[in-house]
């Protein structure tokens, strides 16, 4: 019983959500990216090094605005080096990924230690905290009025899901970016160009990556600290390859990878597990979602190519 009134509770609920900002905007940023045709590694190394600046402007400047907007560029800045390494460097976008992650990694060690003396965390520089946006009245409705006293970000996290779904539809850019990733070929043959539109897509990706960064920097906590992304760009991998490219259906699995991520936090008072083997679950279900969309695909193309 005592597992069911964690699982149907307000608290449980808020933490879920909590938990689904980062990996949802992840999410959005694999998505993009997926539809120009480039599997984005390099979304966990964008948003570690945009929670970090995000947090060092916020607390300089004393500004959540200027906080996300330095971790905004820093997004767009990472996914140009990517665009900038794979099309004019020619090399392999997904090694390029590893490699930024790589550089991502030690570059925020470093520069914590050059700014701040530091190298685990920026406890002595805390970050000015994004605001919480409370609705009057609806907020006090049983349950669902968490959803209404929530981080500006969750809004501009929903927001990012419906504009990004019309923005594929209804835009010149968002047609582009789709015939890019779908025949390359075909259409550099119509005089598309291939370059610059994967640039902009991995821009914006950028920005999605760079807001997932400063949520855990500047609202989940006050500080940053050099572990604080923990696979939370991966699992946004996984959420959109479940999603099939289809926002709302990535906004579903990424609240779902949020439930099994607060799962294993509140399920430690409730169950008699050790802590290490419930942290596992989020990355177990990383796993689990991979594997059912690889055999899902691999079904798929059996059946086109049984009616070819």
């Amino acid at each position: 019983m005592k597992i069911f009134e964690m699982l149907f509770s307000e608290e449980f609920l808020y933490t879920s959500i909590q938990l689904t900002i980062p990996i949802l905007f992840a999410a959005l940023a694999a998505l993009i990216s997926n539809k120009a045709g480039i599997l984005n590694i390099n979304i966990e190394g964008s948003m570690s090094v945009s929670a970090l600046i995000g947090a060092l402007i916020s607390f300089f400047t004393q500004s959540f605005f200027w906080g996300i907007l330095g971790g905004i560029a820093t997004g767009i800045l990472m996914g140009m080096i990517l665009a900038y390494c794979s099309h004019k460097l020619k090399t392999s976008s997904i090694l390029t990924g590893v490699a930024l992650n790589i550089f991502a990694t030690g570059f925020v060690i470093f520069l914590m230690y050059a700014i701040l003396g530091t190298k685990g965390d920026t406890t002595s520089a805390p970050s000015y905290a994004i605001p919480y946006i409370k609705i009057p009245y609806v907020k006090d409705i049983p349950f669902i009025g968490v959803l209404f006293e929530q981080n500006l970000l969750f809004y501009i996290a929903i927001f990012s899901v419906l504009a990004i779904s019309l923005f594929l539809k209804k835009t010149k850019m968002g047609l582009l970016i789709k015939a890019v990733g779908y025949n390359p070929v075909a259409a550099k043959s119509v005089g598309i160009s291939i370059e610059k539109t994967q640039l902009v897509a991995l821009m914006i990706a950028g920005v999605f990556a760079g807001l997932g960064g400063v949520f855990l920097s500047m609202s989940y906590l006050s500080t940053y600290n050099s572990g604080m992304i923990a696979g939370r760009g991966f699992i946004g991998l996984a959420a959109e390859a479940m999603g099939a490219g289809q926002p709302l259906l990535t906004m579903l699995f990424a609240f779902i990878f949020g439930i099994v991520s607060a799962f294993a936090i509140n399920a430690q008072t409730a169950l008699n597990i050790p802590y290490e083997l419930l942290n596992t679950l989020p990355y177990l279900m990383t796993i689990l979602a991979l594997v059912l969309y690889s055999i899902r695909k691999i079904r798929k193309d059996k059946k086109m190519n049984h009616r070819r």
